[in-house]
């Protein structure tokens, strides 16, 4: 989220914004509006805190005015109720009248003079700013192999660690998001990072990219397969009879899906995503294609296990370690954003299992997320 400074007087424009520096504030992320014209031309940006002038000119070249009672009832008829509000003045003698008024809007109000108290005010209202973040998408990945093709395709992407989540903050056609790292393979972690994630940040849209194995013959080596359905294999009861599967399904949302399949039958995507890699390809090419997923914590090497996981589903296509754990938190989440589930099959899912093609299955995918995201936004565009 930005931060509007709304400040007229130059000297003590530049003292905040100095301040904002020193606390890791990029001048991206500072909107300068030196009167209420620039204030109203920026006021659909995504704001998270406005620091206003009590006394700001209504023009260029204007007149200092009583202004700051204004932009705060703007603000609330705006609706910008969740962003923050404090107010810098020069002059604390005009407090008493306006301090009414500003805190019923939750306006806090600092006295410029007094500089240890409106650095403190302003580094409280910072930390919230930090943890109300929101991002239009969110990428997961579970290796660091699965990351490392969006830190080369997004080289002004920015790692941070945000409460012990590992985030890699890129933009995609004009949104901006993060790539998330998993502190571990498998479901669990899958599922609480995600839900915490989808909580915390908002996202219109959530998506996974990396590898899997693949059922021989649905699926082939180094096919790019995306998620239209997805079980997790775990489920059941064990009993004197062995192990009675209950398979849990998600299903990816059908317009999502509509989508998806769209993108994956394009002609020419496949050279698409494959421009730009450097290192060892598939022996031989298949055309990306939407398939089913079944999901579980363990890895399998025993064929019978394998084979029994088969059965359930006869036309599972590709087996992984987060895909439903993703998809299910996403489904059980009040905001329900829809998922990009998309992984490339690196082995079928038998004993000749090697690494070979690991670095191509992880690039082709992350690019094909990359550009369902860009899609699915100008969609969304469009639809609007």
């Amino acid at each position: 989220m930005k931060i509007m400074l709304i400040e007229d007087d130059e000297k003590k424009r530049d003292a905040i914004v100095e301040y904002l520096y020193t606390k890791n504030i990029s001048t991206d992320d500072i909107i300068l509006a030196k009167n209420m014209t620039d204030f109203a031309a920026n006021l659909s940006a995504d704001i998270g805190l406005f620091i206003i002038d009590i006394r700001i000119p209504s023009i260029d070249d204007g007149a200092a005015s009583q202004n700051g009672k204004a932009i705060v009832e703007a603000l609330v008829k705006a609706g910008r109720h969740d962003a923050l509000l404090l107010a810098i003045s020069s002059y604390p003698e005009d407090f008493p009248d306006l301090r009414e008024t500003f805190e019923k809007y939750g306006c806090i109000l600092a006295n410029f003079r007094d500089s240890k108290s409106w650095q403190s005010t302003l580094d409280h209202l910072l930390t919230q700013v930090k943890k109300n973040i929101k991002f239009d998408f969110l990428i997961f990945c579970a290796l660091q192999e699965e990351r490392n093709p969006y830190v080369v395709l997004f080289q002004n992407g920015k790692r941070i660690t945000r409460s012990n989540i590992d985030c890699f903050d890129i933009s995609i056609g004009g949104k901006k998001g993060s790539v998330i790292l998993l502190p571990r393979m498998g479901l669990v972690n899958a599922a609480v990072t995600t839900a915490v994630c989808i909580d915390r940040y908002k996202p219109s849209v959530v998506a996974t990219s990396g590898i899997c194995g693949g059922f021989k013959p649905r699926a082939h080596l180094g096919q790019l397969l995306i998620s239209e359905m997805v079980y997790e294999y775990q489920s059941g009861k064990w009993s004197n009879d062995g192990f009675l599967q209950e398979p849990y399904q998600v299903p990816t949302d059908q317009s999502m899906i509509i989508l998806l399949a769209a993108l994956a039958n394009q002609e020419g995507l496949l050279p698409q995503l494959e421009a730009g890699f450097l290192g060892t390809r598939p022996s031989q090419q298949h055309a990306p294609t939407v398939g089913i997923f079944t999901s579980g914590s363990a890895v399998i090497a025993e064929k019978g296990f394998l084979e029994q996981v088969e059965q359930i589903h006869r036309k599972v296509h590709a087996l992984d370690m987060e895909v439903f754990a993703i998809q299910r938190a996403a489904q059980l989440s009040p905001l329900n954003p829809p998922c990009i589930c998309a992984k490339t099959v690196v082995d079928l899912c038998d004993r000749k299992k090697n690494d070979k093609i690991h670095n191509y299955g992880s690039y082709i995918s992350a690019k094909f997320v990359t550009l369902a995201i860009e899609n699915f936004f100008a969609t969304q565009r469009d639809r609007a």
